[in-house]
């Protein structure tokens, strides 16, 4: 069976002549192109999904886990296609992020970093995801090299917020790992690389039994060794995937509006951190921990300043991969965020004070006051069908330093 090109020998005739030099100002055009669409200024919100959702990698197997098809999927799948045509189209034309880490790569080779040569993992990370996303936890879509680099602008985005800082480590870990042994990402790591190489094998595995067939000559016997990789890299995902979904996490923090049920959100969720940046609001935070390891860097929502305004479903149209499933703004009633939880030891009411800010800025009119002849006062009292949870009670409660109305996530993973 005929292989396909060796990924170093794809990435190295990039350098080489006319065309390469053609091929670097594409690459750098692309790099500009992808960092005016990201970035945070732009009034045009919607344009960071159109970068996100160029990876095949993310595209198809986000298709296959959340079994469901974005508008947006077509450009990831078109890229696929593309690469059966001309291996590693994608590294060698588009990729942003690869762009600089040839850059880091370039002055490591300068300071005498000699290259990577063990074993290559990126084919494995692909297995692997494809395995988990079987069982609809694709639970390593976030190594895309598109969403490392989009989490860059998170940083950009609220430099003034130490936290935010923390969607920039892949990129950074990236660049450190290139500066450090030049190529290791692009050609032993990236997931994305390692996709056009698989496919590329599949077409030249399905052209020699073509051939074959044609021929009239007999295959080998038995089942080809990459067929059996494939076939162990994706039982051993769905292993790990189911694994890792059934491991207890110590809470279900809050989720952007249209979010999936815990634990498929954190295994669609890329870290791209498109829907952070999208937010008018600035109540999307970065989880540092709260929902266990395996929700590290989701987003989360925090009412200490703002709520969910009632006309904006701006993070549910960016995201790549279906983990905030898109909505329109009359949807948005119905998309549950959490649920408000009262304590009437710190409400003004409960204390004999008067209080009517939680009804007053309710924009659904979910909350109406009742007399409780246990307690023999006003209390706040909630309308399940008409409250979303979007956080407006909780922001306009004069309670200090504890809020007595906070909203808390229904537990429906």
């Amino acid at each position: 069976m005929s292989r396909a090109p060796r990924p170093e020998a794809a990435l190295g005739k990039q350098t080489q002549g006319t065309p390469g030099r053609w091929r670097r100002l594409v690459r750098v055009a692309c790099l500009m192109a992808a960092g005016i669409a990201l970035w945070p200024a732009l009034p045009a919100w919607d344009t960071a999904l159109y970068v996100t959702a160029l990876s095949p990698f993310v595209a198809a197997f986000s298709l296959l886990a959340a079994r469901a098809w974005p508008a947006t999927a077509g450009l990831g799948l078109a890229i696929g296609l593309a690469t059966l045509v001309r291996h590693r189209l994608f590294c060698r034309w588009l990729c942003p992020l690869g762009v600089c880490l040839e850059a880091a790569g370039g002055v490591g080779r300068r300071l005498g970093r000699p290259p990577w040569h063990g074993l290559r993992v990126g084919p494995w990370i692909v297995l692997l995801t494809a395995g988990g996303a079987l069982l609809g936890y694709p639970f390593l879509l976030w190594l895309d090299p598109l969403a490392i680099f989009a989490g860059l602008f998170d940083a950009l985005a609220r430099a003034r917020e130490p936290l935010a800082w923390f969607g920039a480590l892949g990129f950074a870990g990236t660049m450190v790992l290139s500066l450090l042994w030049p190529g290791l990402w692009c050609v032993r790591l990236c997931p994305l690389g390692a996709l056009q190489d698989l496919l590329m094998q599949a077409r030249r595995f399905l052209r020699s039994r073509a051939v074959w067939k044609t021929s009239g000559a007999a295959p080998r016997d038995g089942v080809p060794q990459p067929v059996r990789r494939a076939l162990l890299g994706v039982a051993a995902g769905t292993i790990l995937a189911e694994t890792t979904r059934a491991i207890p996490r110590p809470a279900h923090p809050l989720r952007p509006p249209g979010a999936r049920a815990e634990p498929q959100f954190t295994g669609l969720c890329t870290r791209c951190g498109n829907c952070l940046r999208a937010c008018p609001s600035r109540i999307i935070r970065l989880d540092l921990g709260s929902s266990g390891l395996a929700g590290l860097l989701t987003p989360t929502l925090s009412f200490e300043r703002d709520y969910c305004r009632e006309d904006c479903v701006r993070c549910t149209h960016v995201c790549p991969s279906r983990a905030l499933a898109p909505m329109p703004p009359e949807g948005k009633p119905q998309a549950r965020i959490g649920r408000p939880q009262v304590d009437m030891s710190l409400c003004l009411l409960g204390n004999d004070r008067d209080c009517a800010a939680c009804a007053r800025w309710c924009p659904y009119g979910a909350i109406r006051y009742v007399f409780s002849e246990q307690e023999y006062t006003l209390r706040p009292q909630i309308d399940p069908d008409c409250c979303n949870g979007c956080g407006a009670c909780q922001v306009a409660c004069p309670t200090r330093p504890r809020k007595a109305i906070v909203i808390r996530a229904a537990d429906h993973g």
